[in-house]
């Protein structure tokens, strides 16, 4: 008896197995990442900006001195500043759940051919550096990078990666203008600064399209210590000058509706953004330019932030909580996440460059730095929750569709080059559209998800526009950037290659699923005890109902031996199986010489 049974469990134990590897293989990217992509579950309950920072004797910071990206006066382990070790030492532990340190590989990995930007005053640029010189690491061909309006930023040729910052303190456009002969005769003033309320600032206004994550902030500069009375804020709207005139703190509310409508207005909708609130400031008996000092040994206790910071007691520091109140009530309603880095932040007194500023007259000139935050530190730990919140995101939207390396066609290149790169985009069944600059042609190609499992030929002429496909594939969009280091035919390769990959594995999943059908159906053929040429034949003359009959027997049989599929998935797969067109898409039908095609000859080994 046993040896009869056990032929029997042994297949029904191979059939669901290979199910499950074909069910499991759906879920893998169709393209082979080079790195594999950080798990990062984070629970609705997870918040990670409430916590307390904890001793870890043994954490090291991810980089050091040698980083290209350093700013002088932030480089506190080349200004040889006292304490770095313990100041490196704290680790910021969420309540109830942990912070994954970033893993540069993995991270640059998921962020493969997309773009990261900041905007807004220093402070963003202090969170730049650091997340430069962090994902640096992974990628020591970094090249410096100041384009399209950025003030600064990096570009990691690895994996595609560009992370900018484009300075704009105010968010909204500025200008000096000097005092008028028909001003009145205000003691002291100067002249003004014109604020247009409704326009942002040059150095951002243009950038929506080219990033897919952006990180804006303002607030350090709107205070009577950047501009006093003698060269006050004056604020225009429509081009006219709003009346009554706003106080600072008006104006400020003013532009951040205005520049938050733009936001929402003008980038695209799948851009994620997010709103860093205010960095602390740490200074003690005065402010940066009335000799504040912050020598201090540790972080903070909790007990002592809200003397520190709390408005009501009227200290040094009470901007930050004041700003974030206003900011948070302008974001309410919007797509902008809040990066409320604010709190943890306060408890770190310890890790401003303070005096160590890298040049011996610095202090005497500037005045100690406790607004600034030393590299490596204190936005090392922003970086890792900014990277723990990108990630699932990228994840989710883009990270499992088809990429390939950004390409941008201009005018001098050959225009057979450009039809063949729009006839496999259209071939593999996804969209083109076309720019035209003032430099050249912008491709934007559209790839779907998978390639179309069928599709007819109208004509026999080998061009895009004369093939139509069954089915609607959902696209993922792959913006086209300008590389100067790939030539036209390392492009071509380059295309050529990525094709050839994504064509393997989707050739590799229909093949598996094609195995399982197959294997499901000789099982159940057994089952009836039909061959299955006869099975063939008489399920068409069953009736919907015998048919339903059968198939539950099967998986009530079948299920009591580790069945994973639901009786109305086997109907399907039995069905799918029995009308399937058995002529397979071949991968060496459509992709017979895709270098050949694109201008390679058939022995280029190069």
């Amino acid at each position: 008896m046993a040896s009869k049974l056990t032929p029997k469990l042994f297949s029904w134990l191979i059939l669901p197995t290979l199910l499950l590897i074909f069910l499991y293989s759906l879920s893998l990217p169709l393209y082979a990442p080079t790195s594999p992509k950080p798990k990062i579950p984070i629970s609705p309950s997870c918040n990670l900006f409430k916590g307390k920072w904890v001793s870890d004797p043994n954490r090291r910071p991810i980089y050091d001195e040698s980083c290209p990206f350093h700013r002088n006066a932030w480089n506190c382990l080349r200004n040889q500043r006292e304490n770095m070790g313990r100041i490196n030492s704290w680790k910021w532990k969420p309540d109830k759940c942990d912070l994954t340190r970033i893993d540069p590989v993995g991270f640059l990995g998921s962020m493969r051919n997309k773009n990261i930007g900041f905007v807004g005053d220093s402070l963003n640029e202090n969170f730049l550096v650091s997340f430069l010189c962090t994902l640096r690491v992974a990628d020591s061909t970094a090249k410096k990078w100041k384009r399209k309006g950025a003030w600064r930023g990096a570009y990691f040729p690895k994996f595609n990666v560009t992370v900018g910052y484009h300075r704009a303190v105010l968010l909204a456009k500025y200008e000096w203008q000097p005092k008028q002969l028909d001003d009145s005769n205000q003691d002291g003033l100067k002249g003004r600064y014109r604020v247009d309320v409704d326009i942002p600032a040059d150095d951002w206004a243009q950038i929506g399209a080219f990033y897919n994550v952006l990180v804006f902030n303002t607030g350090h500069w709107w205070g009577f210590d950047k501009f006093p009375k003698e060269t006050p804020l004056v604020f225009y709207k429509a081009g006219q000058l709003i009346q009554p005139p706003l106080e600072m703190f008006d104006g400020l509310k003013v532009v951040l509706e205005n520049m938050i409508a733009f936001i929402e207005k003008e980038l695209p909708e799948e851009t994620l953004k997010f709103w860093r609130l205010q960095s602390p400031r740490h200074f003690q008996g005065g402010d940066w330019n009335q000799n504040g000092s912050c020598t201090v040994d540790g972080p903070l206790d909790e007990l002592q932030l809200d003397l520190w910071f709390d408005p009501r007691y009227n200290g040094v520091n009470k901007e930050a909580r004041r700003l974030n109140h206003l900011i948070e009530e302008v974001l309410k309603g919007t797509t902008i996440r809040s990066l409320d880095l604010t709190h943890l932040s306060e408890f770190r007194a310890d890790a401003h460059p303070a005096i160590w500023l890298g040049k011996k007259d610095a202090v005497s000139v500037w005045g100690q730095d406790c607004m600034h935050w030393c590299l490596p530190g204190v936005p090392d730990t922003w970086v890792d929750i900014l990277a723990q919140l990108i990630t699932p995101h990228i994840l989710e939207t883009g990270g499992r569709g088809f990429e390939i390396s950004p390409l941008r066609l201009f005018s001098h290149v050959p225009g057979a080059l450009v039809r063949d790169y729009v006839f496999w985009c259209l071939l593999l069944g996804g969209k083109v559209e076309a720019d035209f600059k003032p430099n050249g042609l912008e491709i934007h190609l559209l790839y779907p998800n998978r390639f179309p499992s069928q599709f007819t030929k109208s004509q026999t002429n080998w061009v895009p526009s004369m093939y139509t496909f069954k089915n609607q594939p959902k696209f993922h969009k792959v913006s086209c950037t300008n590389n100067d280091d790939m030539s036209d035919i390392d492009l071509a390769s380059d295309f050529a290659t990525e094709v050839g990959k994504m064509n393997t594995q989707m050739i590799q999943k229909e093949e598996a699923l094609k195995k399982s059908k197959e294997l499901l159906f000789v099982e159940f053929c057994n089952y009836t005890g039909l061959k299955s040429e006869e099975m063939k034949k008489k399920w068409k003359k069953f009736s919907e109902e015998e048919q339903w009959v059968l198939i539950k027997s099967f998986v009530l049989e079948w299920g009591a031996h580790f069945h994973p599929l639901s009786a109305r998935s086997v109907k399907e797969l039995v069905d799918e199986y029995l009308v399937e067109n058995t002529s397979d898409f071949n991968s060496s039908s459509f992709f017979p010489g895709l270098k050949k095609l694109m201008g390679f000859s058939g022995d280029d080994n190069e």
